[in-house]
């Protein structure tokens, strides 16, 4: 055997028990790679956020995760499957197992709220009053019961992105990935958001994974953070590890970030620019702490 066969098998050992096993994965297009060789793993009922800039293949990761992308090389594993290695009906079978948040949410504008939700299951044997009955459940869990009949041009950004939420939720998936979700939002909204992914954590016990540039967001839902640079982790740990990080470059971008509230393309290298320290760290575990406490008060912004 030898030295990649060694450690491929190793990670293959070490994400054994994993819900969401990605071991050594490469991905490239046009001959650029995107990912080089990345490896992670996520337990059942875990969170874990993958931070990094704009283009730097966390939507690429998140995309050969639930078989849309193909990987170069490497395996990929949800609940035990290999969905690279299943024919599309396969593939297709797998997914409803997986929940997916869409970026742009997605949502079929000629569809109500409630048909939008319930998209997912017009394949399904469920008869429409059982569809109705789901739906309206998912919309309760995100805070817009109301807004069933609705279109979606008659919602806000915000309330999109929840119906997203919803439909991700619709066939009680063991597995969710988010993709930015709270990309485009003001930070009130972003606030809604985190505090509606932190409740659906904890009720529905789902395995989630989250890319997203937004350093706050990752930090406030995530049990584990995972920076993606250049195709590769560059750091992992709890966003307490993270914060402590001992690399300077770790430093760097979680500064920026913490001051901008997220990290654009435009950040390249080593962050150069000057940096401003964001709050105390005393401050921020005060800050996140609130708004846990509200999130476990169920308190639910319109």
């Amino acid at each position: 055997m030898n030295a990649g066969q060694a450690t491929g098998a190793a990670g293959a050992a070490k994400n054994a028990d994993a819900v969401i096993s990605v071991d050594a994965v490469w991905k490239s297009f046009g001959g650029q790679a995107v990912l080089r060789g990345v490896t992670l793993a996520v337990k059942r009922g875990e969170t874990v956020a993958i931070l990094g800039r704009s283009g730097t293949g966390k939507s690429v990761l998140l995309k050969t995760i639930v078989a849309l992308l193909d990987p170069d090389r490497g395996s990929i594993r949800v609940e035990g499957s290999d969905l690279i290695a299943l024919d599309e009906h396969g593939r297709l079978e797998a997914r409803k197992r997986i929940g997916y948040v869409f970026q742009g949410s997605a949502l079929f504008d000629s569809l109500s709220v409630a048909d939008n939700v319930g998209f997912p299951l017009l394949q399904a044997r469920v008869s429409p009053a059982q569809v109705r009955e789901r739906v309206l459940a998912k919309l309760d869990l995100v805070g817009l019961s109301a807004a069933a009949d609705k279109y979606p041009a008659e919602l806000s950004g915000g309330m999109q992105k929840r119906v997203g939420l919803a439909r991700a939720l619709i066939s009680d998936p063991a597995v969710v990935l988010y993709d930015e979700p709270t990309t485009g939002l003001d930070p009130l909204t972003t606030d809604v958001i985190n505090r509606i992914v932190l409740r659906l954590q904890r009720r529905l016990n789902a395995t989630a994974l989250v890319v997203t540039h937004d350093v706050a967001s990752a930090f406030t839902i995530a049990d584990r953070v995972a920076i993606l640079e250049n195709g590769v982790f560059v750091a992992q740990g709890t966003p307490d590890e993270i914060r402590a990080h001992a690399d300077p470059w770790v430093q760097r971008f979680i500064a920026i970030g913490s001051e901008r509230g997220h990290l654009s393309g435009s950040h390249t290298g080593l962050f150069p620019q000057p940096i401003v320290k964001p709050d105390t760290p005393k401050a921020e575990s005060a800050r996140l702490t609130a708004l846990k406490a509200d999130s476990d008060a169920g308190s639910e912004p319109g």
